[in-house]
């Protein structure tokens, strides 16, 4: 499950070569990178959205996707995104709110009551409203991707209520609020780059993580955790962004190619995403993982300080998210 990173010789030839939306014999080569496996839910429609666009444009736009980390963290491909040394990156909703601190209000533990609810935020009006903040970040926001409902993976124990996460050692993203959330639940929560997670659990540093089941299906998490709680504290998204300086090069047809290749996919997407995370759950019981459902009342309630004090700096998109619940 280890992420490979390119050394940083490496990577930097890499960019070099790529030249972004680098246009030689009248074709144009788009790079498209994220973090995660190849082989999950994000990285096939990656590539078919790729294949997409090459059929659409009979190969004179060819889009080159790079998995695992190739080329860099996801903090280094959003850097790389705003500078234009990389046409597009997928990255974790968690990652970017270091960029635009509004996309916080997503990370709210449970904000989300349902893969539809979400749906109705990430595909309307909210969605458009967060995507086209990140132009001024430099960034010009493509898609909202679905990664899913988190859950939680351990070693010691299956989680059957809220006070059995007590004194658990647990990976989390580098992010306050997913700190808090799990120190509010009584975990002892350590924020590690996923790239690390896995040497830390192995090596018992580390008793647990946190990860929609696809991810920690693909990411063999139950070579090391026995035991998953489907506790569905937050919905996670990826983002698709784009450089805006190679997009402002493309002519308006290939624009609308882009686009409509991009709506296709941010549906299969979905619909892909929520097929392999209930395959998921049944392979790693095939594996010897312990799944158990909790009662969520315990980790609603136990949650609700770190709900309200961070949403009451976004309340009026809150309330609006809310609402769509109904």
């Amino acid at each position: 499950m280890k992420l490979k990173l390119l050394s940083g010789v490496v990577l930097l030839s890499a960019l070099a070569l790529s030249a972004c939306g680098d246009q030689s014999n009248g074709k144009i080569i788009l790079r498209m990178a994220q973090a995660s496996a190849s082989d999950g839910a994000i990285g096939i429609s990656m590539d078919e959205f790729a294949r997409q666009v090459n059929e659409k444009t009979a190969g004179r736009i060819s889009v080159h996707t790079f998995h695992n980390g190739q080329l860099g963290s996801e903090r280094e491909n959003i850097e790389s995104v705003q500078m234009g040394d990389l046409d597009m990156a997928v990255v974790n909703q968690s990652v970017l709110v270091n960029f635009e601190p509004s996309i916080a209000v997503f990370d709210l533990p449970y904000t989300f009551t349902s893969a539809e609810h979400a749906d109705k935020v990430f595909l309307g009006e909210i969605g458009k409203e967060f995507l086209q903040k990140l132009d001024k970040v430099r960034l010009r926001g493509f898609a909202v991707w679905e990664s899913g409902f988190r859950n939680l993976t351990n070693s010691k124990r299956p989680v059957e209520k809220v006070e059995d996460v007590a004194g658990l050692r647990i990976r989390v993203m580098e992010n306050k609020i997913h700190q808090d959330l799990w120190a509010a639940l009584g975990a002892d929560p350590v924020p590690m780059s996923w790239s690390d997670a896995y040497t830390g659990l192995q090596q018992g540093a580390l008793d647990g993580q946190e990860n929609p089941a696809t991810v920690i299906d693909k990411n063999n998490v139950v070579e090391v955790n026995k035991n998953m709680a489907l506790t569905e504290h937050c919905y996670s998204t990826v983002f698709i962004l784009f450089s805006p300086k190679v997009w402002n090069r493309l002519s308006k047809e290939d624009q609308d190619i882009l686009n409509e290749c991009m709506a296709k996919a941010s549906v299969d997407e979905r619909t892909l995403s929520r097929k392999m995370d209930k395959e998921a759950i049944t392979t790693l019981e095939s594996k010897g993982m312990k799944v158990t459902y909790p009662d969520k009342s315990g980790f609603i309630e136990k949650s609700a300080k770190v709900r309200a004090h961070y949403g009451a700096s976004f309340k009026e998109v809150a309330d609006r998210i809310a609402a769509l619940a109904q």
